[in-house]
Order: structure tokens, then C-alpha cells, then sequence
């Protein structure tokens, strides 16, 4: 005999799955404009970590995490309480977008082992700013440490930025994602470009050492070199999209990360934003282009081998 009260549950658990699949919220249209506000959020946050690191208010809201100076909303007594104050704001308001967003592309991507990878490397790399940003408030950390929120940061954004790429679905991006072949030497441009990060970024934190200014530099002339042969190696591969890397040819002439003023400071942020998420485009055009779109061709591979032609 059949259960007819089983029958039901199964029915009513189908419904309400399909109910909560149809809702606006967990749309692809919703999600997408998700991951769009959650990269702006982590723009904001990066842009005025750096403000707050260039006019020295980290210390703005005193040893007091998650607080400022004591209370939930502190004495505006001069610009670094209210420099640190917006930096934790922008970064609580960020921290919810994200998790709103990470739990609706979970819905959506769940069977996407490049797309969950990467929200594990997010999540790890925001996990361990946070560390160090807190360590940095309640303790004297070293320079050489600190300096590793700079491209943890960026590399965090840059990830970011992939996963809202991954949620278009326009043909056009299908067909592109398909076109392109990853190159080794793009990863040979991410690796020195975190080193050249770190470089800038610890020179910004200790009096610098004449060894440390030569590498700081010769790492941003080769980065040069490098990106003049990519752009070359896709102009000759007829592609033509190594051109998002050009501003990398001014690494060598970039002395400092700190400019001292807050445009000075925008305008370095928004340089190594871009670098970063030509990076992260040139990384992820080469894997699962066809997959991201449930478009996988294994499995008639598969099968052709199987049933043959």
C-alpha cells in the first residue's frame, strides 16, 4: 500500500522549495544586483582603509574592537575617531551584504566546484584580514605583518569581483569565457603583483632600507616587462584583451602607496583595484567559462564515447 502521508510531505516539500526558488530574492536578476552592491561595499571598505591608514587613524576609536573608544557611538572629538568610526561602519555594512549574497549564490552555484572554491578563498582571506585588523587594534603588531592587509584586502576584492562576472549570463560572455586559453605567464603576473603589494605596502608601515626601496623597485620594472609580453601574446593571439593590464606599466614609477592626501590616496587605491581585477578576469576567463552557465560538455563527451557517434 501506499503512504499516503508521505506522498503529501514529499508534495508539500517540493512546493515549498519551488515557492522559495520563485521568490525575487534568491532571482538571478537579485543576486546579481547583490554581488554588485557587496563589490561596492568591499570597494569602500578598502578605499577608506586606506585613508585611514595614510592620516594615521587606526588608532581613531582607541584599543576598543568591536567598539569605538567605549560605546557603540563614540564622542566625534577630531577626524580620526571619525575616520575609524565610517571604516567599521562601511565594514559591518559590507560583512551583512556579503552574507546575504554568499548565501544566495550558494543556492544558485552549489554545484560549481570552481565557484564554491572560491567562496571558501574569500570567506579564508576576509576571515584573516579581520585577524590582523583586529591584532593590529588591541596589540602592537609588527610592520611586516600589517603590511599584509594591503594585498589581502585587494586580492579579497578581486575574488569578489570574479564571483559577480561568474553571474552574468549574457551568451555574448559565454562565448568569450570559451575563446580564451589561460596563460602561465598571467599567473606569473599575479604572483610578483601580491609580492609588489606586499613591497608598497610594508614600505608604507617602516623607515625604509635602501635593499628594500631596490627590490620595491625592481619588482614593479619587471611586473612592466611583463605586462608589455601579455598584451603582445594576446594582441598576436588576436584576442586584443591584455589591454586591461596596461596600467601596470607605471608600477615602476609608483615610489609609495601613502600619497599623503586623500585624493593622493583614491587615486593609488582605484590604480591597484583596477590591476587587481584585470587579474582576476584573466585568472577565471579560462576555467569553467561553460560551467558557470550550467554548460558543461563532459558529460556528452561522455556519452558520444559511449553510444558513439
Amino acid at each position: 500500500m501506499f503512504d499516503v502521508t508521505l506522498i503529501l510531505q514529499t508534495e508539500e516539500e517540493g512546493l515549498t522549495k519551488q515557492l522559495i526558488s520563485s521568490q525575487p530574492w534568491f532571482s538571478a536578476r537579485a543576486l546579481r544586483m547583490t554581488g554588485i552592491v557587496t563589490f561596492i561595499g568591499i570597494m569602500m571598505v578598502n578605499a577608506m582603509g586606506f585613508i585611514d591608514h595614510d592620516t594615521k587613524s587606526g588608532m581613531g576609536c582607541g584599543a576598543n574592537w568591536p567598539l569605538c573608544n567605549g560605546a557603540v557611538v563614540p564622542t566625534f572629538s577630531n577626524e580620526a575617531v571619525i575616520i575609524e568610526y565610517v571604516h567599521r561602519l562601511l565594514t559591518l555594512a559590507f560583512v551583512v551584504a556579503l552574507v546575504i549574497f554568499l548565501i544566495g549564490a550558494l543556492r544558485k552555484r552549489r554545484e560549481s566546484v570552481t565557484w564554491n572554491r572560491m567562496a571558501v578563498g574569500l570567506v579564508t582571506l576576509l576571515l584573516v584580514e579581520t585577524a590582523i585588523c583586529t591584532a593590529g587594534v588591541l596589540w602592537n603588531v609588527p610592520g611586516s605583518i600589517m603590511a599584509w592587509l594591503a594585498p589581502i584586502g585587494l586580492a579579497a576584492q578581486g575574488i569578489l569581483l570574479a564571483m559577480v562576472l561568474w553571474l552574468a549570463e549574457h551568451k555574448q560572455s559565454v562565448r568569450l569565457m570559451g575563446n580564451i586559453k589561460h596563460h602561465p605567464l598571467i599567473s606569473a603576473v599575479l604572483l610578483l603583483t601580491i609580492f609588489y603589494l606586499y613591497e608598497g605596502a610594508w614600505l608604507s608601515y617602516v623607515p625604509p632600507t635602501h635593499l628594500m626601496t631596490a627590490t620595491y623597485q625592481v619588482s614593479g620594472s619587471v611586473l612592466a616587462l611583463l605586462t608589455i609580453i601579455w598584451v603582445s601574446y594576446q594582441v598576436r593571439q588576436g584576442t586584443g584583451l591584455g589591454y586591461g593590464l596596461w596600467p601596470l606599466v607605471a608600477a615602476p614609477f609608483i615610489s609609495r602607496f601613502t600619497a599623503q592626501t586623500v585624493a593622493g590616496d583614491l587615486a593609488i587605491y582605484l590604480w591597484l583595484s583596477w590591476i587587481t581585477g584585470a587579474i582576476a578576469y584573466y585568472i577565471i576567463q579560462g576555467d569553467g567559462g561553460l560551467e558557470r552557465h550550467g554548460l558543461n560538455p563532459q558529460p556528452s563527451a561522455m556519452a558520444s564515447k559511449t553510444h558513439g557517434p
